[in-house]
């Protein structure tokens, strides 16, 4: 694991909360994280954990309470510094006539990248994905697997420090699964800081550093240790109790 400071402070939420209307859906969120850090968030639909993700990477404003990236209003980042955050969702998001490397070139111009730069950092990124070989097929005949690791690859074009997941895994096969959750703990162990929402509380116990059980505010919080060694899930039965309690 990626050795913490308080100078490595990332992204930071402080009494964060939000609303839609009279609605309250989050309250009272504090969060920081660090670079080399994984942060996972689980609970229940409905519970928060995609507007919490949304709020870091600065699509939603807080109704009150504060939330910055790098030291900056998270909102205001969104719109001045593009590239800041990496946001990877269950649906790609790609268009499917184009090919891997169509949709990646297409992405990173928008970036305002050149095409040499692209294709220099996309390159190494699909050869560590294992998907050299298909970033020449339409969109349309990979796997959804695949087209998560070709998600993945468009959030880190611009190195960003800061990666959100938003139930990545959602529609894959486990296989598929695991490999993309070593994949984010790989980039977290390569000093990004990484904040994974997700419903696989064996994947969560096995690469996050530690959890948020979430469900409107924070729950409670689970650190697990360095050598993530297996264990008995304690998570779903801290997650089971803290439903329970409230």
């Amino acid at each position: 694991m990626t050795a913490r400071s308080a100078t490595s402070e990332i992204a930071v939420m402080k009494d964060a909360s939000r609303s839609f209307g009279s609605k309250s859906v989050l309250a009272g969120i504090n969060l920081t994280v660090a670079a080399g850090e994984l942060v996972g968030v689980v609970g229940p639909n409905g519970g928060g954990k995609s507007t919490l993700l949304l709020l870091l990477a600065g699509l939603l404003r807080p109704t009150t309470g504060s939330v910055t990236v790098c030291g900056v209003d998270a909102h205001a980042l969104s719109r001045t510094a593009v590239g800041k955050v990496g946001l990877v969702t269950a649906r790609p998001g790609l268009y499917p006539l184009l090919t891997g490397r169509e949709n990646l070139r297409h992405f990173g111009s928008l970036y305002g990248l050149s095409r040499a730069a692209i294709d220099g950092k996309v390159e190494p990124l699909a050869a560590t994905l294992e998907l050299t070989t298909h970033l020449d097929e339409r969109v349309s005949r990979l796997s959804t697997g695949q087209q998560q690791k070709l998600s993945l690859i468009r959030a880190l074009l611009l190195a960003p420090p800061l990666l959100l997941f938003d139930e990545p895994t959602a529609n894959l096969d486990p296989l598929a699964a695991t490999a993309l959750h070593r994949e984010v703990r790989r980039h977290a162990d390569d000093g990004l800081a990484c904040v994974i929402a997700t419903h696989d509380l064996n994947a969560a116990e096995a690469v996050c550093d530690r959890v948020l059980l979430v469900d409107g505010r924070v729950l409670r919080e689970l650190r697990f240790n360095e050598k993530r060694a297996p264990r008995a899930g304690p998570l779903l039965a801290a997650w089971q109790e803290a439903i329970g309690a409230r």
